[in-house]
């Protein structure tokens, strides 16, 4: 279970259909009804720039599990937010915006530059221990302090004496961040505030330049997590220091026996080839239809009467929405992504599906005239893994996609875009807290989650105490979440088809030296395949029976 509370927050879950049909009329009207799916494990954030008063709101989902005196929550800032601005978002206003605003497929032919200037800073600033004191107040259930110091370690103490639970791996980070002259916003539960009233918080910060503090993400981020960044402003915007990117029209399949498009798996195929980091915009255009159905809407209840009220109060000062998306694996948040001003034109969120040999691609399902889609084309394994397809026995067997990781990778059961279970390849650099570390220095060494863990034919690696797998060479990782308990499993299986030897050949990037590793990995000498070059003939059996990645590796904890 992730005990750290993650820098931009899990989304919820929304449930809704596929459309099959141009542009279809909503069954019921509003904005809480006919919504289509979302990347339920997203990760949000909204910007809304205002660049007459020079000034820009963030909104920012915070997803946490774990007991409430465990919750920390510590953004980095480039100015101290706008007195007054300090506030909480109804969730399901940022829900509901997400599934209204997402890009379809149809049938047919954080913080801000440190150098931005403005902005009304709070009058009161105490001094306490070389702490600065801007903010400290009370938010919804928070217990909020903004703070500043030149010294990480002074800063470090601060929260802790004042109870704000910073973990021993955030404090690299702090003190990255304080080397740049940052500010830093910090949140806590409120003692007789419970987990489930967190909530989406918001700011208002001096300067026009949004950028997302990425970098102390990757403390607890999930593989190939997606996260949507919505723009509001006068008109679109884009990434400025990530490239921004487009999906191929080939690259898109639609599965006509589940009724789903692959969208998320080809926006994080896209980014890897880009190297891990880059925007797609999903949508750009007018906010007036979105104001409109929203003026429409008739709320069946007080939550959706105040999300309504919510977003109004939101988009109607700004005419333009620009939404982007990404997926990134904790190893490619090396940098915070800034976002810009952008001369391009608009973006539908319509998208249409790919033609084969002139026929349009929706017909080409119902019978045995092409290869049904294959559940690779739906998955993610991340920069650091393959996909391959693995037969499922019993009755009505099928293919699900499993992930074969490379040396210094390590397979780790997560949540699909669909909610469904997914695997997806680790660096195993990217673990903060193992076994035998302490989260605080006066607290108890932590165990080993992986104590009692099967892998099958595979070794248990505890990834931020969570389990992992890392396979024999020649096999892939399966995943599987229990529906009652949220327990997650990982089995090593043999794939339908062999995978190539020279797969195992690649290797993960070298980290960048200013950014700290939870542990370190020196990379040894191959053990020799018995299968010969190129692609295996003989499937897993054709590997020697070590776990070729695990041998290849000699794990040392992070040298302080």
């Amino acid at each position: 279970m992730n005990r750290m509370g993650t820098l931009l927050g899990c989304a919820a879950a929304i449930a809704g259909g596929v459309l099959l049909a141009p542009r279809p009329a909503e069954a019921c009207g509003g904005f809480f009804c006919g919504q289509q799916p979302v990347d339920q494990s997203a990760e949000r954030v909204v910007f809304a720039v205002d660049q007459e008063a020079n000034q820009t709101t963030m909104i920012v989902q915070i997803a946490f599990q774990g007991n409430a005196a465990d919750f920390a929550w510590v953004v980095p800032l480039g100015s101290v937010p706008v007195e007054g601005s300090l506030d909480t978002f109804p969730q399901l206003a940022l829900s509901a915006l997400d599934a209204n605003t997402g890009p379809q497929i149809w049938q047919g032919g954080g913080c801000f530059d440190a150098a931005a200037e403005g902005g009304s800073p709070p009058s009161s600033r105490d001094d306490d221990g070389g702490v600065t004191v801007h903010v400290r107040e009370e938010v919804g259930p928070y217990d909020v302090a903004v703070i500043e110091s030149e010294d990480p370690n002074a800063l470090v103490l601060w929260l802790r004496e004042n109870g704000f639970r910073v973990t021993t791996p955030m404090e690299p980070y702090i003190a990255e961040y304080t080397s740049e002259g940052l500010k830093f916003l910090a949140l806590r539960l409120q003692p007789d505030r419970k987990v489930n009233e967190i909530a989406p918080f918001r700011m208002t910060l001096p300067g026009t330049s949004p950028v997302l503090p990425l970098r102390m993400t990757a403390l607890a981020a999930e593989p190939e997590m997606g996260i949507v960044t919505f723009v509001l402003g006068q008109q679109r915007y884009e990434g400025a220091n990530w490239p921004n990117l487009e999906v191929p029209d080939d690259y898109l399949v639609f599965d006509w026996a589940t009724y789903r498009h692959n969208w998320t798996a080809a926006v994080a195929r896209v980014v890897d080839e880009a190297g891990g980091q880059g925007w797609v915009t999903e949508s750009a255009g007018t906010t007036a239809d979105y104001v409109r159905t929203l003026e429409n809407t008739s709320p069946a209840d007080e939550d959706q009467a105040e999300a309504v009220t919510a977003l109004l109060e939101l988009m109607r000062p700004y005419p333009y929405m620009s939404r982007l998306y990404t997926r990134l694996s904790a190893e490619e948040m090396i940098s915070d992504p800034i976002f810009r001003r952008s001369a391009g034109g608009d973006v539908p969120r319509w998208r249409e599906l790919p033609t084969r040999d002139g026929v349009m691609e929706c017909w080409w399902g119902g019978d045995d005239s092409r290869d049904a889609a294959s559940p690779c084309d739906f998955a993610a394994c991340g920069a650091g893994g393959r996909c391959a397809e693995v037969e499922t026995g019993g009755t009505g067997a099928g293919r699900i996609a499993g992930c074969a990781c490379v040396p210094g990778a390590t397979a780790r059961t997560t949540v699909a875009p669909d909610g469904s279970a997914t695997v997806a390849c680790q660096d195993m650099r990217m673990s903060f807290l193992n076994p035998g570390d302490r989260e605080t220095p006066d607290a108890t060494p932590l165990p080993d989650p992986c104590v009692g863990f099967d892998c099958g034919a595979g070794t248990c690696v505890a990834m931020n105490m969570t389990p992992t797998c890392v396979c024999d060479a020649g096999l892939v990782a399966i995943g599987s979440i229990d529906a009652e308990t949220g327990t997650r499993s990982t089995s090593c299986v043999a794939p339908r088809r062999p995978i190539p030897a020279r797969f195992y050949d690649q290797r993960l990037p070298e980290r960048p030296l200013e950014l700290p590793s939870g542990r370190d990995i020196e990379m040894l000498p191959q053990p020799t395949l018995t299968g010969g070059g190129g692609c295996a003939a003989g499937g897993a059996g054709s590997y020697s029976g070590l776990a070729l990645a695990l041998a290849a590796l000699v794990m040392r904890r992070r040298r302080d």
